[in-house]
């Protein structure tokens, strides 16, 4: 019985044994082997982890790049197509220029009666430049309206192109005229879709000119809260801000006026038929707005430029995101509004004066003289 016991233990132990043995992991067993391989398969995993965040950051880098680049390849774009109509403006304002001395040269024989095919000839090339002439206006219109996306910019663009294409199918006419009778008619025609143009054209966009104008007057008020508690809690601390309270005035009573002007503006402008002279009054007072304005954002520079001696570096930082240095960078743009329409007064794209659309008159804020030329160039007494 002492033998058999003794191999009933062996087996009891080696049982034992069996059973730890499939309970405990292959990687306790096997001691350090078993952990090296952990280790090379955890390292693998973080490799992998470290991998993919870096193949994630250069899609980012090379999206963010292919960003920059599109902006910049739409700007480039942009600015072509603003070369492109300047240039083309001035390519139909010489043809005009020069088809209009000719047909002035003939005009006493064409009213004698004293004419030929040659005369005509002279007044249809004269006709077609001034009609080629009066749509690079319009044109040159539709594309700042396309830039200012203001509100009811897409009925404005349609109207304009229909106008166009109101002129375009006078030049068929033209083209179609064989007598003095035929061309005389042609010029009425002509005269009167142009005067309808310009009217209509300095209406719409003045109104986008006095929607963007709004947007920046509409700011100010914000704007100015916050400079008044700013400046106040400085004069709190014991500095003298009466030089800061005189030039915050002094910006609010711009942007006050700038808002005055804007809406008589509007009024004209909202004006059934208004006329050439009270849409030339419009435009003064866009024009008055768009200075005041130009005037209050270099003051509110100066404002923040004597503020920033007063700030600890800490607190500048923190008050550019709440005191509206957004604001101030959306007004500083209107030091540019004068410069992408021949010196045309213009805001956020939308000249003013680009409404004027006559001969000779893109550069100045009043109706041109050669709109006023045309109607009197009459083939007949």
């Amino acid at each position: 019985m002492g033998k058999f016991g003794n191999v009933i233990r062996y087996v009891s132990c080696l049982t034992i044994l069996l059973i730890i043995t499939s309970i405990l992991s292959t990687a306790a067993l096997a001691g350090n082997g078993a952990g090296e391989g952990n280790d090379a398969r955890n390292g693998n995993t973080l490799e992998t982890i470290q991998k993919k965040e870096l193949i994630t950051q250069k899609f980012q880098d090379r999206n963010q790049t292919q960003n920059g680049i599109l902006e910049q390849v739409q700007l480039r774009e942009e600015t072509q197509e603003r070369t492109q109509l300047k240039e083309q403006l001035k390519i139909q304002k010489s043809n005009y220029q020069s088809s209009r001395k000719n047909f002035l040269a003939i005009r006493k024989q064409l009213r004698s009666g004293n004419y030929g095919e040659e005369e005509l000839e002279i007044t249809r090339v004269y006709l077609n430049s001034s009609i080629d002439y009066m749509i690079a206006h319009l044109e040159k219109v539709q594309y700042n309206l396309e830039q200012s996306n203001g509100n009811g910019t897409d009925t404005r663009i349609a109207a304009i192109e229909a106008r166009i294409s109101q002129l375009q199918e006078e030049k068929k006419a033209i083209e179609k005229a064989e007598g003095l009778e035929d061309f005389a008619n042609a010029t009425e025609s002509v005269r009167g879709v142009w005067n309808n143009a310009k009217n209509r054209t300095a209406v719409e966009t003045g109104q986008a000119a006095g929607e963007k104008i709004d947007g920046f007057v509409n700011k100010s008020g914000a704007i100015s809260n916050k400079l008044e508690k700013e400046i106040g809690s400085l004069n709190k601390t014991g500095v003298n801000t009466t030089e800061l309270e005189a030039k915050l005035a002094s910006y609010n009573a711009l942007m006050d006026s700038a808002r005055e002007n804007n809406e008589a503006a509007k009024k004209i402008y909202n004006k059934e038929n208004a006329t050439r002279e009270e849409l030339l009054k419009a435009d003064n007072h866009l024009q008055s707005a768009l200075n005041e304005i130009k005037e209050a954002n270099q003051v509110l520079k100066e404002i923040f430029g004597e503020l920033e001696q007063y700030r600890t570096e800490n607190a500048s930082k923190t008050r550019i995101r709440d005191v509206p240095g957004a604001e101030l960078n959306d007004i500083g743009n209107t030091n540019n509004t004068n410069t992408n329409t021949d010196n045309s007064s213009s805001v956020g794209g939308t000249s003013v004066n680009g409404t004027e659309l006559s001969p000779e008159g893109e550069t100045n804020t009043r109706s041109g003289n050669e709109s006023e030329n045309f109607s009197e160039d009459g083939l007949v007494n």
